[in-house]
């Protein structure tokens, strides 16, 4: 069984919809739209950092089900997520045993915070696609019009991972040439400087941060 089919599925729709209504009043999605984006990151990570084509489907098996663990609160939600989708998929799809508990260790441990959660390419690459995702269009605009520390991430138009030699960058695209010292102090962005350091620490690639903008400078080197 391939993303596409768990992602279509009623489980998964009633999830993240029950998930959607808990967060309404929150100004960053943590439903469809966020799964799409991470979704669509693993895609791009699996491509360029050479991941295998079964490392790539159960990447994306993973990214589908991270954040069901919200049903149960947002405490402990990767752990609950693991849970969740271990009793789901071991019941409700053909995937070995195995298989489904490299998913589960992946969502388990997408906060990535041990350097454990590094050394499979399956859970490193859900938590790089994870913390990529803080693109505008994950943000409520009427929302973080009320909330100053969110404001200025309304402002970045792509997070992009890039093959760039014989290594690789995390690219912020933003029209606004001023973003880093908007964004520097930020919790999220902290964790994704914090996350390449450890998979720079923890594995083979090598990634760099930087910023580029929309205007006349297009590269801010961090």
């Amino acid at each position: 069984m391939g993303y596409e089919e768990f992602l279509n599925s009623e489980y998964i729709i009633n999830s993240y919809k029950k998930i959607e209504y808990l967060k309404r009043d929150f100004p960053v999605n943590h439903g469809f739209v966020h799964i799409n984006h991470v979704i669509e990151n693993a895609k791009e990570i699996s491509k360029k950092l050479g991941f295998s084509q079964k490392e790539r489907e159960l990447l994306l098996i993973a990214a589908t089900f991270h954040d069901t663990g919200y049903l149960m609160g947002r405490d402990e939600h990767a752990k609950n997520g693991a849970i969740l989708t271990l009793g789901y998929l071991t019941e409700n799809s053909d995937l070995e045993l195995e298989d489904i508990k490299r998913i589960c260790k992946a969502i388990a441990s997408h906060g990535g915070f041990n350097k454990e959660d590094y050394l499979d390419n399956v859970s490193m690459g859900l938590i790089l696609a994870d913390k990529m995702d803080f693109v505008k269009t994950r943000y409520d605009k009427y929302l973080c019009s009320y909330v100053e520390k969110y404001k200025p991430f309304l402002e970045i138009d792509a997070v992009k991972l890039k093959k760039i030699g014989d290594g690789y960058e995390v690219v912020i695209e933003s029209a606004d040439d001023k973003l880093e010292e908007k964004i520097i102090d930020r919790s999220i962005y902290k964790k994704l400087n914090e996350i390449i350091d450890n998979i720079n620490n923890y594995t083979n690639y090598h990634i760099d941060l930087k910023f580029a903008s929309n205007n006349a400078n297009p590269d801010i080197k961090l």
